[in-house]
């Protein structure tokens, strides 16, 4: 189930107001999470292919999250620990290749937790100087909620060439983020089952979607 679903600046203070509220032992795991160093403080376990950059001391998994045997290690240590309290999971399902897997991993090992993408305003915007592809070039998803499941669409040239987007990309600081809290389970799915077909109307009809 998600819940608290918010469109903001990325502020993370809430985040990590909560997870220091909780009561003893409150075991916290970020997937992905190395790079920017944020969670450091608050947590007791890293999953990346990154060194953590803040606290050495962190155990981590050194890992491709997206490769299934990746996980047996990390699966083994909870089934001989206990699931995690709660997992941290902030700007990483954008980059992967399967963020539909990654989340189901991330529900094996945790009970609850928190999850972080860039809005679909933030990406559909064209912010890069003298380049006219959308968002970060890096990243191959963009997500939406629909009634109330987390969606993902896979970043293709289409939405380059289609100056109708326009109407719904923006920069604006307030709106960059798209985040919520989950517990239990992630309802997240690719838009049309993964299948981008049959022909051409099909797909922008898939992808009107972005407008809800």
């Amino acid at each position: 189930m998600i819940y608290n679903i918010k469109i903001s600046n990325g502020d993370r203070n809430d985040i990590l107001d909560y997870i220091y509220k909780q009561k003893k032992p409150f075991t916290v795991v970020d997937v992905g999470g190395s790079m920017g160093g944020w969670s450091s403080p608050v947590v007791d376990c890293i999953i990346d292919f990154n060194d953590p950059i803040n606290n050495s001391e962190i155990l981590h998994f050194k890992c491709d999250i997206t490769n299934p045997s990746s996980w047996l290690e990390i699966l083994n240590y909870v089934e001989k620990n206990g699931k995690f309290d709660f997992c941290i999971c902030s700007h990483t399902l954008e980059d992967i290749m399967n963020p539909v897997f990654v989340c189901e991993q991330i529900c094996k090992i945790s009970k609850e937790g928190y999850i972080a993408v860039p809005s679909k305003y933030k990406e559909l915007y064209r912010f890069e100087t003298n380049h006219k592809y959308r968002g970060y070039i890096h990243h191959r998803w963009i997500f939406n909620i629909e009634n109330n499941k987390f969606i993902g669409y896979p970043k293709i040239n289409y939405l380059d060439s289609n100056n109708i987007f326009d109407g719904i990309a923006n920069n604006s600081e307030n709106i960059q983020d798209l985040s919520f809290y989950w517990k239990d389970n992630i309802e997240i799915e690719y838009i049309n089952n993964n299948y981008l077909g049959p022909n051409l109307n099909s797909v922008i009809d898939y992808y009107n979607g972005l407008f809800i």
